[in-house]
């Protein structure tokens, strides 16, 4: 991913759990931000650049074994690479605590 997409990226998972930190629906959460439309195609519509790395982050976190090596082999991503960074992104929002 380029630079700035690897940004979006990092932003579609921040406000992927958005509507569930606000109790609201995700769509009436994001009306009043203005995000780029990747990750706007990513968290309402499930589509595009994004959307299988979120769907991705999604398998991770539900311990889907099946949506996970679906998107792992979407993403040509091995399972060493996954758990790697998905111990990385725990590790930092451990930080974010402190």
């Amino acid at each position: 991913l380029a630079p700035e997409a690897c940004d979006n990226a990092f932003v579609t998972g921040v406000f992927s759990m958005l509507d569930t930190m606000l109790g609201v629906s995700l769509d009436k959460a994001l009306e009043t931000i203005s995000l780029p439309q990747m990750v706007t195609d990513a968290l309402l519509h499930q589509r595009g650049l994004l959307a299988p790395f979120l769907e991705l982050t999604k398998a991770c976190e539900t311990v889907n074994d099946e949506a996970f090596a679906h998107y792992a082999t979407e993403l040509n991503l091995n399972n060493h690479q996954v758990n790697w960074a998905h111990l990385q992104a725990l590790a930092w929002a451990d930080t974010m605590g402190e």
